[in-house]
């Protein structure tokens, strides 16, 4: 069929005004996902009408071809419709109009991505992380920022330049139908008829909508897969190539055994696969992360990142949860590990408990967005971040950075890693602390400058009984200067990260083994330095530690720290702090001098609450142990009758010695699940200090339960393990 006449208008887009008043234009705003080289989904949202059409073709004046699909009435007033385009040229650019019933959108355009393996050209994705602010218009500032700045760059539509958008997850603040249309799909529109857009699932997706049902009627994922791989059947895990890239997206709520085996599977045949020579992985919550501390993915950190590093193929991993932005590297790994925090809540330095961590390069409390640029036929990859505002000016000044670059990074295939690097200190007697050891200069025969350092010191020739591990990246952006403007901090600005000081009581009396690497801005190491050996003296005599007998003690109860091998000065001392506390910016709860290098202290009196210990010295707040955290307050008693149960029975659990907080609750994991990474399988809240509660639908498996604090996840009992089994 031919389209109806209409004039074409010049504006970034194609747009189309209907000549004929018998048919309407609607606010009908297309979607796009799920591309192929030779196909795309087409979705959208009406009131009413079930009709599921698009008009399509290689030229605005001949939308030659059609394709029906269907709509879901999701409930009165929003039907939801899905279209697959199929037998696309690959590379390709497209216009296409929706329809449903007398409504049409207006004319958009698409380019359909490049053929699977064509190493021509360039590959280009926009990372955008968290949207979960409705009303504000956060992210549509974002997206259309964003697009602007990338049509000024390129000098082109952004359908002609930027071939995916990739989200990293909590599109949504809850997952009602009201926020997938008014937040994600509302507030993407200035891009999303045009390009891609694929979504990763966080912990907001989940909120209101337990088993991803409005998550999964609104992106077509289930047709997906790599190297007829398929991912989860509610799609909140999946793989897809798109020219030499293989797309990995996972799921950081639900850590389970059949998502690290489908992963394992992926990534071997990726590394196998002469048609993939970049791997990018997506997941909402973190490796790793400088603030709120611990809010991270830990199955990510320890168990998938090595799976995706087994294959050299694996560059980098997206991920959001925290809304700022924030990139590292791995610690063993040529492999970016990057935050991409979109527009969300509000975040910035001050708020939480803040660590400066080594595999951590950069962290700035911007709201920012990415362009990964991959070069297909030079097997280079650059990332750019943008930043359009801060937090804690932005309801004064608005968007105001005006798309300002704050970092840049590459990673390009096929180099040879850096010289190996010597220690210059001839060592012939034995030292006292302070000592300075010094690295050789960096080499190598590339076009690369030297990025980090390792310094290793061990009480062993394997270097398994580390004392110093610590890698030191030539700037280090932490924290920020406060008010007026905010601006990031390079702590590492005046630090030579070449040489290495122990300083004064730095480690104890004894014999020591040393090496160092360099890293260079390929983020590749080079070989250890050959080892050489060490002997301190005048020092303490052994490691100085603090520690509590138990980690929860309940209200009144004295709690008891020993100390070890400190310093022995006069002014040492022990302090309590709540968890989110800064020593030295606010007072401690309660303190007490150590007046020997060993012993014993006892606080008596400490309200209820979390808190941590630490050891500092001479009346100053440079911590020489590492810190103890307990908690104090009611400690709760969970019984289970039995350890077994049958399929299809009730779990019953007992408890007392609550608080009656009325948001405390027992919650239900698989025994590898660790809470607040994954979703719980069942859970409660727990709102009188003591009772019974009952829990159905359990499948086959082995589980624990384990009684949580106000609505958060501190564990106020111990958990108690028990089993699932057949009839």
């Amino acid at each position: 069929m031919k389209s109806l006449p209409y004039k074409v208008i010049s504006t970034g887009v194609v747009a189309l005004i209907i000549l004929f008043s018998r048919v309407s234009i609607a606010e009908i705003k297309p979607y796009l996902q799920s591309p192929t080289d030779n196909s795309i989904w087409v979705s959208w949202k009406t009131t009413r009408g079930a009709e599921s059409l698009v008009e399509y073709g290689l030229s605005p004046t001949d939308l030659d071809y059609t394709a029906s699909g269907s709509n879901q009435a999701l409930e009165i007033g929003y039907q939801y419709h899905g279209v697959q385009l199929t037998g696309l040229q690959a590379n390709t650019l497209y216009y296409y109009r929706v329809k449903t019933g007398t409504a049409y959108s207006v004319v958009h355009r698409f380019k359909t991505q490049p053929r699977t393996g064509d190493r021509a050209g360039h590959y280009r994705i926009l990372v955008m992380g968290d949207h979960q602010v409705r009303n504000q218009k956060r992210y549509e500032q974002l997206v259309k920022a964003a697009k602007k700045k990338l049509e000024e760059k390129y000098a082109t539509t952004i359908e002609e330049s930027i071939n995916l958008v990739l989200n990293d997850g909590d599109q949504v603040d809850v997952g009602t139908l009201d926020h997938y249309e008014n937040l994600h799909f509302a507030q993407s529109a200035a891009i999303s008829a045009n390009i891609p857009i694929m979504t990763t699932v966080g912990n907001h997706e989940y909120y209101s909508d337990g088993s991803l049902k409005n998550y999964q009627a609104h992106f077509f994922y289930d047709g997906l897969s790599y190297q007829n791989i398929s991912g989860s059947d509610n799609e909140s895990y999946y793989a897809y190539q798109v020219g030499r890239l293989l797309i990995v997206h996972l799921n950081s709520m639900k850590a389970d055994q059949a998502q690290k085996s489908w992963l394992t599977k992926v990534l071997n045949v990726a590394d196998a696969d002469n048609s993939v020579d970049w791997v990018i992985s997506v997941i909402h919550h973190p490796y790793q992360a400088e603030q709120y501390v611990g809010d991270i993915s830990k199955v990510l950190r320890y168990s998938w990142m090595k799976i995706l590093a087994s294959t050299k193929k694996h560059v980098l991993n997206i991920s959001g949860h925290h809304h700022l932005y924030a990139r590292g590297q791995t610690r063993e790994w040529p492999i970016y590990h990057m935050i991409s925090g979109g527009t969300a809540w509000d975040q910035y330095w001050g708020q939480s408990t803040e660590v400066d961590y080594d595999d951590v390069q950069k962290t700035i409390a911007n709201w920012a967005w990415q362009i990964i640029d991959i070069n297909l036929s030079t097997r280079e990859m650059t990332v750019e971040t943008y930043a359009e505002a801060h937090p804690q000016l932005y309801q004064a000044k608005g968007f105001h950075y005006n798309s300002q670059l704050i970092d840049s990074f590459h990673r390009k295939l096929d180099l040879t890693r850096p010289n190996k690097p010597f220690i210059e200190n001839n060592i012939t007697t034995p030292i006292k602390l302070p000592y300075v050891f010094r690295s050789s200069l960096f080499s190598t025969i590339e076009l690369e400058t030297i990025n980090s350092t390792q310094f290793q010191i061990a009480t062993d020739a394997g270097f398994k009984a580390l004392k110093v591990d610590k890698i030191r990246d030539f700037e280090n952006i932490y924290g920020d200067t406060g008010a007026p403007n905010y601006v990031p901090v390079d702590i590492n600005a005046e630090v030579d990260i070449l040489s290495w000081t122990i300083p004064e009581k730095g480690l104890p009396n004894g014999n020591y083994f040393i090496r160092v690497r360099h890293r260079d801005k390929n983020i590749q190491w080079s070989d250890w330095s050959k080892v050489k050996t060490f002997k301190v003296i005048e020092s303490t005599d052994g490691e100085t530690t603090i520690s509590l007998n138990k980690n929860k003690y309940r209200s009144s109860e004295k709690v008891s720290i020993t100390y070890k091998n400190g310093y022995g000065n006069e002014k040492d001392w022990i302090g309590i702090y709540k968890n989110d506390q800064k020593p030295g910016s606010v007072s401690s709860t309660q303190w007490t001098y150590a007046k020997s290098a060993s012993g014993e202290v006892i606080f008596n009196g400490l309200p209820d609450g979390e808190y941590f210990a630490g050891f500092f010295e001479s009346d100053g707040y440079k911590e020489i142990a590492d810190r103890t955290y307990f908690y104090v307050g009611p400690v709760v008693e969970l019984k289970l009758p039995k350890s077994k149960w049958n399929e299809g029975e009730t779990v019953t659990v007992n408890w007392s010695g609550a608080s009656g907080n009325h948001k405390d609750w027992i919650g239900i994991y698989h025994i590898d699940e660790e809470p607040g990474e994954q979703v719980s399988s069942k859970w409660h809240y727990a709102s009188s200090s003591s009772s019974t509660l009952s829990f159905k639908g359990l499948t086959k498996g082995d589980y624990f339960i384990c009684f949580f604090s106000n609505d958060g996840y501190f564990e106020l009992s111990d958990r108690l393990k028990f089993s699932i089994v057949s009839n």
